[in-house]
């Protein structure tokens, strides 16, 4: 720079030229120290940020400090326009003030995360955000509120494949589902949840599912079942922590099933557990369940001080739902030892239930003290009689909320998906009128391609029209049989019903009965065959696992998208009906199964069906060629797909079945 000065001084003849080139150089000079000195403050504030930000985190400080650091981390982020350490900030500060009184600060700082996040398009933060927003209303005891938010969450990481976080969130809707009674929904999510967790990896969060598994099944009387994904939890439980809960929950349904020595045992050895024993809550809470569970197997020694022993450690670490149970044990305890003692722990229970908003035990204390208090009978049998119907119609709507923000959320998501086609479609007409001259090129790629097509659509089109024909050719025989063999018997068995009806003939009643068996069979066959294929084959499907779901079955499905069919053809459909039922035919008639799986997924061009039984399993080397196996290879072949199958003898039946749609 400096030569270039001199240079141009023994050029120019003027002084004052050559005044006015040196200022000239030297301002260049300064505005590029100066860009230099802004970017290098730049990367010092930021680093600022992430010191103080990093500081706050580390929890070595009372939470009022915390908040002080992150204020002034806050001020230089907003400076600098710092968006996604202002979004950490604002998630860290929700994390702190919700464990404050301040619950409400937290929310605010929940809404300001959201917002930046949807500012900077980042779907993770957005589905972290809505989490935090669950986790406000839970502590609220809204728990639609809550399941709402969760289920937004659930759908921003599916969006991004972050199956681990959608297996979390569909773990924690199973537990509101859980504490809002719905049991049957509460199992169902948690086994939607075991789908997306990956083994080892995710080893805690498949045991806690596990464990909330067992507690809906506890309540829907399922304890041989509960007991089975507790022990699975056990297996994989990776901390000390996790099975101690998960013996307590099996204490508790050997409780249930009244083997009370066997969950004696469990308590007792929980009870010798140092980590127990050092932690009051946790010590209380198994010292109340070995008292109580004694005294139901009929053993009162020690009970009595022990129910007494926990309920003072729970009252001075100010324990309430922990004291609920105790006041539930000692009513229950007094009731024919001593009544005034169990009326003064009913009326405990019922004030703190009150407080709590503990419906169902408030229930179960309105019910002890109509027994014990003739006096105030009919005043607490109204009471009674009132929140038990408060309670049943909270249920239904509920339960009713719960299905609306799903079907709700899904049309959501059908519109957002509706106006992107919108937009791609205007996008395209841009993009088309400006490459008119590329569609030409195009075109002779194309007429290519076609002819490389012509070709392939002549060696496919023998093998699909004779599915079609074998199609056509099933369909004109349950048509016949329908129409002519299922007619014919109908009336013969009309005849004979007449017959039993004036001779009263036992032997006609048993060709009634068989020749109606038959007739079940010819429309049966008849009803396979002409499945709907179009927008309610969905349905077509959910009614087919309904016919072998009983009682002792239990038929489990996932939920696919609306349109997740619109793409498979008519011809594939049908195989694949016929496949699934060939399958579960073959499980009601060998494998003495009580709980199928079926499971739709959809990766890229391809459909994934994954069929599993608890059954009896079999050896397939020796059965592949019976029980209908071998057909359905055969089918699957047919429209270019794949099946697998994993069974040994007494460890169940596993399909895998994949194919193009």
């Amino acid at each position: 720079m400096l030569y270039g000065i001199f240079y141009y001084f023994r050029k120019m003849k003027s002084l004052a030229s050559f005044i006015f080139i040196l200022i000239c150089s030297l301002s260049l000079l300064s505005c590029s120290k100066n860009d230099q000195n802004t970017s290098d403050n730049l990367i010092r504030e930021r680093k600022d940020v992430l010191l103080l930000y990093n500081l706050a985190k580390e929890k070595k400080y009372p939470i009022k400090k915390s908040l002080k650091i992150l204020d002034s981390a806050q001020k230089i982020a907003k400076k600098t326009n710092d968006i996604q350490s202002l979004v950490k900030i604002y998630s860290l500060k929700n994390a702190l003030f919700s464990k404050t009184n301040f619950k409400d600060s937290s929310l605010a700082y929940a809404k300001k995360m959201l917002e930046l996040s949807i500012l900077d398009k980042d779907t993770v933060m957005i589905g972290k955000a809505y989490f935090k927003f669950s986790h406000y209303y839970k502590k609220k005891s809204k728990l639609d509120s809550a399941y709402y938010f969760l289920f937004l969450s659930k759908e921003m990481y599916l969006s991004q494949k972050e199956n681990s976080q959608v297996g979390k969130k569909l773990m924690a809707m199973a537990r509101i589902l859980t504490d809002d009674g719905d049991h049957y929904a509460s199992e169902k999510t948690s086994i939607e949840a075991l789908n997306y967790f990956t083994p080892i990896i995710d080893d805690k969060y498949i045991a806690s599912t596990f464990l909330n598994l067992s507690v809906a099944l506890q309540n829907q009387n399922k304890y041989d079942e509960a007991i089975q994904f507790i022990n699975k939890g056990l297996e994989i439980a990776p901390n000390h922590f996790d099975k101690i809960k998960l013996l307590n929950s099996k204490a508790l349904t050997l409780s249930f099933k009244n083997e009370y020595d066997k969950s004696i045992k469990i308590y007792s050895e929980i009870l010798r557990d140092s980590s127990v024993t050092k932690n009051k809550k946790e010590y209380a809470r198994y010292l109340d369940n070995l008292a109580y569970t004694k005294w139901l197997s009929g053993n009162t020694l020690d009970v009595e001080s022990r129910l007494q022993k926990a309920l003072a450690i729970r009252s001075s670490i100010n324990d309430a739902s922990g004291l609920i149970a105790s006041y539930s044990h000692l009513m229950k305890y007094y009731l024919n030892k001593n009544e005034k003692k169990a009326i003064l722990y009913a009326n405990n229970l019922y004030d703190l239930t009150t407080n709590q908003n503990n419906i169902e035990d408030r229930l179960e204390a309105l019910a002890f003290l109509r027994k014990l208090t003739p006096k105030k009978n009919r005043e607490y049998s109204e009471l009674y009689i009132k929140l038990k119907d408060s309670v049943t119609k909270a249920r239904e709507i509920a339960n009713n909320k719960y299905a609306a923000i799903r079907y709700n959320s899904q049309k959501d998501k059908e519109k957002a998906q509706n106006l992107e086609i919108s937009n791609n479609a205007k996008a395209l007409i841009i993009q088309k009128q400006k490459n008119q001259n590329l569609a030409l090129a195009l075109l002779l790629v194309v007429v290519c391609t076609g002819i490389g097509f012509v070709f392939y659509y002549f060696k496919q089109k023998s093998k699909t029209e004779r599915i079609e024909e074998r199609h056509a050719t099933e369909t004109r025989l349950s048509k016949k049989l329908h129409d002519e063999v299922g007619n014919d018997v109908f009336h013969i068995m009309s005849q004979l019903q007449n017959d039993v009806e004036q001779k009263k003939e036992a032997e006609n009643t048993n060709v009634i009965k068989s020749l109606n068996t038959v007739y079940n069979k010819v429309r049966d066959f008849s009803r396979n065959l002409n499945i709907e294929t179009g927008s309610g084959y969905k349905y077509e499907l959910s009614s087919l696992f309904d016919s072998y779901g009983n009682q002792n079955v239990k038929v489990l499905t996932n939920t696919s998208n609306i349109d997740f069919w619109d793409a498979v053809s008519d011809l594939k459909k049908k195989e694949l009906y016929v496949i699934l039922k060939e399958l579960l035919t073959n499980m009601k008639k060998h494998s003495q199964a009580t709980r199928v799986t079926v499971f739709f997924l959809k990766e890229k061009k391809y459909i994934q069906v994954k069929y599993t039984d608890n059954g009896v399993g079999m050896d397939l080397q020796s059965n592949i060629h019976k029980n209908g196996l071998l057909n359905v290879e055969n089918r699957i072949k047919d429209i270019k797909g794949t099946v697998t199958f994993e069974s040994k003898p007494q460890e169940g039946f596993k399909s895998i079945i994949r194919f193009a749609h």
